[in-house]
């Protein structure tokens, strides 16, 4: 059986000249005549070859058909097959940053765009190129560049979207509301992640609905924090706090809840973590030291094994496991020390430290550790009455500083220059302390709050969105 022949529209230069050449009752060979080949003449009309201006002049004389019209069909040929060819270019090279990008290479995948120009791509293509390139910023910790590409990535993108590319849609508004939200513009990022809930469905996966209730809860923690530690000033408000802490832990709950029921228990950990923090703001100290105690009990064990079965199934990395391990200890320290159990919490704090410096590119993590580890030997430098400066308490503060040194991740930097300038100003050290209290004062606006990171915000796994 002879297969069909495929049909070529007719508003294509192919079709109208086939439908004028039909119209005229003429063959192939007396359209060609002695000029031209049936086999060229067969070639256009299937838009198989793009035709010179000398023949398109030949077939509008000889089909009785307009030559301007045979050139707009011609042009409009020509952009379509160009089109055809940037888009095969363009999903290659896509491809190629998202492998970076999943191998945890965001340096490797910027410089895929040196000659990836967004301006000069056809706008289809544009406003993903975007968005691939935030992710690369975002993911190299460049929160100001990855905003700026988000956003414009939303203002150039269509009102209708393919159902293919739903999903980079609600990656890249998960994506904004965490940069926003990592810039300390928190009424913002509150906004954006409200939208990228809006823009789920029934068929989004959990994890994105977890992603969003994290940085729910990651934002109203901060905001929380911030109103109940000013109580002395016009701007505390310790209820409207509390009411925030409780809203961050409903939303830590809700993820926490969508990640057990995908069976991603390196996040419900980290969220256990993030729980506790919460709970200890709320002056829930007993659960939140109780939650911690139950993530180190699973959890600790498993760094004896470079490989390992992660409880409920799947595997993690060591410094995945690392990660939650040097959370867990780290805050709960912090528990010990505010409840005056200081032996404990130099314990801790050292398990903390040992698990940090297993969990390799955390860099945040690490420097968290010290800076526990400062706060506590202070703690116990004043039970003791002693206002000496102790070169523990300074270099632990040093080494957190040092951590942070070539990294954007501005709150904790400033975290880290503050808690040394003010333990030096305390042992009398007015020049250097002052010094170090101006290097935090010039990232104003800041918290001064730990942030709970998850694993994929500082080595990131699947997009870190919270």
């Amino acid at each position: 059986m002879p297969r069909p022949s495929k049909r070529v529209a007719p508003d294509t230069l192919g079709g109208r000249l086939r439908a004028a050449r039909q119209a005229l009752h003429l063959s192939l060979a007396e359209v060609a005549g002695s000029k031209y080949s049936t086999s060229l003449i067969s070639q256009i009309e299937r838009n198989r070859v793009d035709p010179s201006t000398e023949s398109l002049q030949f077939l509008a004389h000889r089909l009785k058909l307009p030559f301007d019209e045979l050139l707009v069909l011609a042009r409009q040929h020509r952009e379509s097959e160009t089109e055809a060819i940037i888009y095969k270019d363009y999903e290659e090279r896509y491809a190629e940053i998202t492998r970076l990008l999943a191998h945890h290479q965001p340096v490797e995948a910027l410089r895929c765009f040196k000659d990836l120009h967004p301006e000069k791509l056809p706008m289809f293509l544009r406003w993903r190129t975007l968005a691939l390139r935030g992710r690369s910023y975002f993911e190299q910790r460049s929160f100001s560049e990855a905003q700026r590409d988000f956003q414009a990535a939303l203002v150039i993108m269509p009102a209708s979207i393919a159902e293919e590319y739903q999903l980079e849609v609600v990656g890249l508004r998960l994506h904004l509301a965490a940069a926003t939200r990592e810039l300390n513009q928190f009424t913002t990022a509150l906004e954006y992640y409200q939208q990228a809930l809006q823009t789920m469905s029934a068929a989004t996966p959990l994890r994105y609905i977890a992603e969003a209730h994290w940085g729910f809860a990651l934002v109203y923690y901060r905001k929380g924090q911030d109103l109940c530690v000013q109580t002395e000033s016009e701007a505390g408000d310790p209820e409207k706090g509390q009411q925030y802490l409780q809203e961050a832990w409903e939303h830590a709950e809700a993820a926490r809840i969508l990640y057990n029921s995908i069976a991603d228990n390196l996040n419900s950990a980290l969220l256990q973590c993030q729980m506790a923090l919460i709970e200890q703001a709320q002056a829930k100290i007993t659960q939140g030291q109780e939650r911690l105690l139950s993530v180190l009990k699973i959890w600790q064990p498993t760094l004896a094994h470079e490989e390992h079965q992660a409880p409920g199934g799947g595997t993690h990395s060591l410094s995945e496991r690392a990660n939650v391990v040097s959370a867990a200890a780290c805050y709960l320290a912090g528990i010990e020390c505010q409840t005056g159990h200081l032996n404990e919490a130099l314990e801790t704090i050292q398990l903390a430290l040992q698990a940090s410096q297993m969990s390799m590119g955390y860099k945040v993590r690490q420097a968290e550790a010290f800076m526990t580890q400062g706060q506590i030997l202070e703690a116990r430098n004043m039970r003791e009455s002693n206002h000496t400066r102790d070169p523990k308490v300074e270099q632990a503060f040093r080494q957190a500083v040092q951590i942070l040194k070539n990294t954007d991740r501005r709150a904790v930097r400033m975290q880290a220059h503050y808690l040394l300038g003010r333990y030096l100003l305390s042992t009398g050290e007015q020049v250097e302390g002052k010094r170090e209290i101006d290097k935090a004062s010039e990232l104003a606006g800041i918290s001064r709050d730990f942030d709970m990171l998850r694993p994929s915000e500082e080595h990131p796994q699947n997009g870190g969105y919270a």
